[in-house]
């Protein structure tokens, strides 16, 4: 065979096993593409969403693979992917009114009420379908109500404390008493909404104990809050003053940041993160061995269903603040601390909800000449909360808390019985 014979042939080869392949493929990502379709229909978006990936992954290239990718990430609540898929067809004319109601929908649940309202006008103003043009004005209804300008909280709660000093058994200042707390707040929505806008807060927190009026306290406080969205995160930055008193005796003034973040992962998960940090001056010569900073950063995770919510984050406290120097020895009050925290809660209905919430804490105390102290705590908390309706509730809870020491002076254990009314105005 001659070498011009030899070179066609291999051509018709190639061309043969490109051709081969090519229609294999093409029929692997369109069998993939139905499978996707048929997992749609029947509300299994998790399959659904993995064989549009895979006919995708295969060269499948269409208008309607990009959609129902899409969609199927809406279901699942991947925002993020959902988006980029819709954004892809918003070029293509006669997609514009599908896509640009659905990326609506995402900025709704993605708590962007002025993107939302952007995309929905859009549609009502330009566009061809009379159904989505319907289904739009209905969403920029929902989302013009305005938001309650105010919201305040109150609650109440008769408990018992059987160690309110937390000491250790022997020590004489161990006493038991039965005690009230009244907590109340209210808050004032200033511009914008409270997912995206301006809110001053004021609270105020006592707790009475029947006999042991040395240990009384209260505070109050004033915060101003500035909500927002950045990213796929809702966020918040918030000043407070706090105000406090000590049985008969002004206590500490506290200037607060409060930092906080929320992230949707998930149509039912989310993380959060938050930074505190706390600017602490006594208000009594008592107590100056308290001032000074605290710093504390959180990172949580939460998932939610229809019968239950559970939570798990990690704290890191760090302090800087003073020293009590007697004559035999010096008591530091800078500790580190390390707090893994975890609860979960049980809806049994709508009326009955039921808590269990654990966590362990490490506290390192810097070391003097006569002290090398570190503690570790637990601390058990059991509740139950009665749903009169939505915005009023009866709950019974009890607390254990164990705290072990290398110093034994800070050893002790106490439980705590509370039950109460709150009421959401």
């Amino acid at each position: 065979m001659s070498k011009m014979k030899i070179q066609v042939f291999a051509g018709f080869l190639l061309t043969a096993l490109i051709l081969l392949f090519s229609s294999e493929l093409l029929a692997t990502a369109q069998s993939d593409y139905e499978q996707g379709i048929k997992s749609y229909k029947e509300g299994d978006n998790q399959a659904a969403a993995a064989y549009f990936e895979s006919a995708l992954e295969q060269g499948m290239v269409s208008i309607s693979l990009h959609f129902n990718l899409a969609s199927s990430y809406y279901r699942l609540g991947r925002y993020g992917e959902a988006k980029k898929y819709f954004m892809l067809l918003n070029e293509a004319a006669e997609m514009r009114d599908i896509v640009e109601y659905h990326l609506g929908l995402i900025a709704v649940k993605e708590k962007d009420a002025d993107l939302a309202r952007r995309y929905f006008n859009s549609i009502v103003s330009s566009g061809r379908d009379a159904r989505l043009i319907k289904l739009s004005k209905k969403h920029l209804v929902a989302l013009s109500r305005k938001e309650d300008l105010w919201k305040a909280a109150l609650s109440f709660n008769l408990g018992y404390d059987n160690n309110i000093s937390s000491v250790t058994e022997d020590s004489v200042l161990d006493t038991a008493d039965s005690f009230n707390e009244l907590y109340a707040s209210v808050d004032r929505l200033l511009t914008g909404t409270r997912k995206n806008g301006w809110v001053t807060k004021a609270t105020f927190f006592a707790i009475d104990y029947s006999d042991m009026d040395a240990n009384d306290g209260n505070y109050f406080a004033l915060g101003l809050k500035r909500a927002m969205k950045l990213e796929a995160w809702d966020t918040s930055v918030q000043l407070n003053l706090t105000k406090s008193t000590y049985g008969d005796d002004d206590f500490q003034s506290i200037a607060r940041l409060d930092i906080v973040g929320r992230k949707l992962i998930a149509k039912n998960k989310s993380i959060h993160s938050r930074y505190q940090a706390e600017d602490i001056t006594s208000e009594s010569s008592l107590y100056d061995y308290l001032e000074g900073w605290r710093q504390r950063a959180r990172i949580e995770y939460r998932e939610y269903s229809e019968n239950s919510s559970q939570k798990i984050y990690y704290e890191l406290e760090l302090n800087d603040r003073g020293e009590l120097i007697t004559a035999t020895d010096a008591y530091d009050y800078s500790p580190t601390r390390h707090t893994l925290r975890g609860a979960y809660t049980r809806i049994i209905n709508k009326q009955w909800w039921l808590t269990g919430d654990l966590s362990y804490r490490i506290s390192e105390f810097s070391p003097s000449s006569t002290l090398d102290r570190e503690d570790n705590q637990w601390r058990l908390a059991l509740s139950a909360d009665y749903h009169v309706d939505r915005t009023f509730k009866l709950s019974a809870k009890y607390q254990y808390i164990d705290n072990a020491s290398t110093v034994d002076r800070y050893a002790y254990d106490k439980s705590i019985i509370k039950f109460g009314i709150s009421k959401l105005f």
